[in-house]
């Protein structure tokens, strides 16, 4: 089967496997304890939990930015928000490309999958909260050009040498 067959198939699965697993019960996991249903809906709730703090969080990040203004934000509040958007697909299809590379059987690739992107948010998270931290200890009126520093850890490249 081709990678991109799977791939497709496997960003088709991940909404049916989550269906699946809401059918299973509202009050709680009914699947077997350690089956790859079970897995999956763990790790889907502490993915959904991770991102709804990363949208929070970076939702804060634009506002020490001063990017709560839609109308007209700077510049560097646009740069980090498209940044964000481009980082949340990236992560997405890493993560579902890692999942597939374990070679697992069933819908272990998704479990995998997920957790690895579960871990990921976790990371940006830790990252988007540093960096709103230091704008705010800049102050609002700082000109942007100072706020560069607190943006680092949210790129993977840095003109400093290794």
């Amino acid at each position: 089967m081709s990678s991109a067959r799977v791939l497709a198939l496997l960003a088709l699965a991940a909404p049916l496997a989550a269906a699946l697993a809401l059918t299973a019960g509202d009050t709680g996991h009914k699947w077997p304890e350690g089956s790859a249903m079970h897995t999956m809906q763990l790790e889907k709730e502490r993915l959904d939990s991770g991102r709804a703090s990363l949208d929070q969080a970076h939702a804060d990040l634009l506002g020490a930015l001063g990017g709560k203004d839609a109308d007209n934000p700077s510049a560097l509040a646009r740069a980090v928000a498209s940044q964000h958007e481009t980082w949340l697909a990236y992560s997405h299809a890493d993560c579902a490309l890692a999942g597939t590379l374990t070679g697992a059987g069933s819908s272990w690739p998704i479990v995998h999958g997920l957790s690895c992107e579960a871990e990921v948010v976790e990371q940006r998270l830790e990252v988007v909260r540093g960096a709103t931290a230091c704008l705010q200890k800049l102050g609002a009126d700082t000109p942007d050009y100072e706020q560069f520093e607190c943006l680092q850890g949210l790129v993977a490249w840095s003109m400093q040498p290794d």
